[in-house]
């Protein structure tokens, strides 16, 4: 069972973004689930050498962390993203579509550089269990 959420449109998100919604409501009573920034870091401590791995890494990395907490990536209400290259947004939009499929809360961020220089992308989530 997925959690029922409100979706609200103000017109704004869908010029940057048409995947994501502009707020979301969830109703009282479900579990809160907050995975913290999440790169995409190999089982043992490596990174992939192309981006588009990296971020597909980053992607099962936060799976599996909500599988963990009996969350799912349709469970999630809003996600925060973090890139270090403006060059590889492209690439990770391509990647979390194929994954994010629903309509959460969202921002994208390109910053400066990440807790290791050699991170590339970063997730933060928040996903709601029904009551």
């Amino acid at each position: 069972m997925t959690t029922t959420t409100n979706r609200f449109y103000t017109g704004v998100g869908a010029h940057i973004a048409p995947a994501y919604a502009d707020a979301i409501a969830v109703p009282a009573g479900g579990t809160q689930v907050f995975v913290s920034g999440t790169p995409g870091v190999r089982e043992d401590g490596t990174l992939p050498e192309d981006f588009s791995d990296e971020a597909r890494q980053c992607w099962a990395n936060v799976e599996d962390a909500l599988a963990k907490a009996g969350a799912k990536v349709t469970d999630i209400v809003y996600m925060r993203q973090w890139l270090t290259n403006r060059d590889n947004a492209a690439a990770y939009m391509a990647v979390s579509k194929d994954i994010v499929r629903h309509q959460p809360a969202a921002m994208l961020a390109i910053i400066d550089g990440l807790v290791w220089p050699n991170i590339r992308v970063e997730v933060e989530v928040v996903a709601v269990l029904p009551a």
